[in-house]
């Protein structure tokens, strides 16, 4: 059996929402699935490393959607155990528009998902004390943009001792302007989040669409990242690659040439699960970003978030010699 998988296992938690999809015109045949940018990542990370079986922590209803969704994660090897369901609320939702051009909008229905009030949900604390012995908790800037202000500062808190008892904290800012009131709300908070977290995986678009900035240096980033505690810190550049930052020390990855890019979506999800893949092996920096620029390369030349399984096998068995 090789090194990859003698390792001691590594125990993950990823905070996010998942939504059901609607992809198709409007009132006529669509196609239903689900999605979201931290079980996108989740998704990734199980099938790169399947002894991890990274915790999935989201609301749910109890309706057939939730069940249907909660199945279809256990069969990408996710763990759900830590899922909490509200017979009083039901997932969200979004619908995918694609004109005659072929370009896409999007439409959400999420104001009042069950993810957006795990927090207050009777199960919240004990689920997350559950936590102190994880060696890492992943969430993003959507993580906590969809919470009410109150359940923002209780996730923040709730962060705040784990970390305390020694779990790492990952990020990655997925700054979506219109689920905070302006940029200065969104950056007061995020800011917050960075302040607690060991690694930033962050887009530069992101980072520059947040302080109303363009073409931001890279090592700019960094260096405020940095500044606000992050002790590991990758930007990541699109085709370009990524950079790696650490103790001050940086470096470039070039990106996987790629002449066929069908589909963007998920780019920077799977990115991330290919670096927290590589990084439940202990592997430097460098090659996390490689084996993140790696997936993503393979996840854009193919349509939706989560392509098939089989698109990804080869990718698990060069990861594990």
């Amino acid at each position: 059996m090789s090194d990859f998988f003698m390792k001691k296992h590594k125990k993950i938690a990823i905070i996010g929402e998942c939504m059901i999809e609607l992809s198709g015109k409007a009132f006529d045949v669509q196609m239903q699935g689900f999605g979201g940018d931290t079980l996108n990542t989740a998704v990734y990370l199980s099938r790169l490393s399947p002894s991890v079986s990274p915790y999935y922590i989201t609301g749910l209803g109890t309706d057939n959607y939730s069940r249907c969704m909660l199945s279809l994660w256990q069969d990408e090897g996710i763990d759900t155990s830590l899922v909490m369901t509200d017979s009083n609320k039901l997932p969200g939702m979004y619908a995918i528009e694609i004109d005659d051009q072929g370009e896409r909008s999007f439409h959400y229905w999420r104001n009042d998902s069950a993810a957006r009030y795990i927090c207050q949900h009777p199960d919240f604390a004990s689920q997350m004390a559950s936590l102190a012995d994880a060696d890492l908790i992943y969430l993003s800037g959507i993580s906590l943009a969809i919470l009410p202000t109150a359940s923002k500062t209780i996730l923040l808190n709730t962060l705040a001792e784990l970390k305390a008892q020694g779990v790492k904290i990952a990020v990655d800012s997925n700054y979506r302007p219109r689920l905070w009131n302006d940029p200065t709300e969104a950056s007061e908070w995020l800011d917050k989040l960075y302040q607690l977290s060991d690694i930033a995986l962050v887009t530069a678009d992101d980072e520059d669409l947040l302080l109303g900035k363009n073409n931001t240096e890279a090592v700019d980033i960094a260096k405020r990242l940095h500044n606000l505690g992050i002790k590991q810190v990758v930007v990541k550049l699109g085709s370009d690659g990524a950079m790696w930052s650490q103790n001050k020390q940086c470096g470039f990855v070039q990106g996987n040439r790629v002449e066929n890019v069908v589909d963007t979506t998920a780019a920077g999800d799977s990115f991330n699960a290919g670096y927290l893949a590589a990084w439940c092996s202990n592997m430097e920096m460098a090659e996390c970003c490689h084996w993140g620029n790696k997936l993503a390369a393979q996840v854009i030349q193919h349509k939706g978030a989560i392509i098939p399984t089989e698109y990804t096998t080869n990718i698990t068995k060069l990861m594990s010699i």
